[in-house]
């Protein structure tokens, strides 16, 4: 990937990496981007920030995203409490919203499934780990979501360990990033661990 971070038009950076991360994730059959996701899912769940977690916020994986649906489902076995994003028309905005089962999802404003108005929303402080999808991720901690801004708004106000979680063509070498998006702590990748050096 082109080092699209050093062009002045971030958007236009950003709408640039979209389409090679988009072109690079083109030859993935789907056997091996269930054998990626098993293995992006074995790594978290055999690492402390996982089993030191007791709240977590998670995601409902689409197309192109690693499938975290196994530690869903793991997290709601063990007795963790498991949040989703929901979107609130309200304020425009995701909220961490709690979920006592798979069954309390209903579609949401994206078509994407998220917890039903009767799930409680939880405060962001009290979260332990966030597990983040996205399109392309770089060895820096930058994440590229699909665009809109709503995910960074949400994880701004979150201070757990954040961990992206993708598969390996979706890592670049340098992804173009605003002040307003969120870096995440760690990246689990089918081939091990990306963790950025502090600051």
């Amino acid at each position: 990937m082109a080092k699209t971070g050093q062009t002045t038009n971030l958007p236009e950076a950003k709408l640039l990496a979209r389409r090679e991360a988009h072109m690079a994730m083109a030859g993935l059959s789907l056997g091996q981007a269930a054998e990626d996701s098993q293995a992006v899912c074995h790594l978290i769940l055999e690492s402390d920030a996982w089993q030191q977690a007791a709240q977590l916020l998670l995601y409902i994986p689409i197309s192109g995203e690693i499938d975290i649906n196994p530690l869903i489902k793991k997290g709601l076995e063990v007795g963790k409490e498991i949040a989703l994003p929901r979107f609130s028309p309200e304020n425009n905005a995701y909220e961490a919203c709690a979920i006592p089962n798979l069954g309390e999802l209903v579609i949401g404003k994206f078509g994407i499934p998220e917890p039903s108005l009767g799930c409680q929303k939880i405060g962001t402080k009290q979260l332990d780990l966030v597990i983040v999808g996205g399109v392309a991720f770089d060895g820096l901690g930058g994440r590229l979501g699909r665009g809109g801004g709503f995910f960074d708004r949400l994880l701004a106000d979150i201070s757990a360990k954040k961990c992206g979680v993708c598969f390996d063509q979706q890592v670049h070498p340098d992804v173009p990033v605003e002040r307003h998006d969120v870096k995440m702590d760690m990246i689990a990748t089918p081939s091990g661990w990306l963790v950025p050096q502090p600051a």
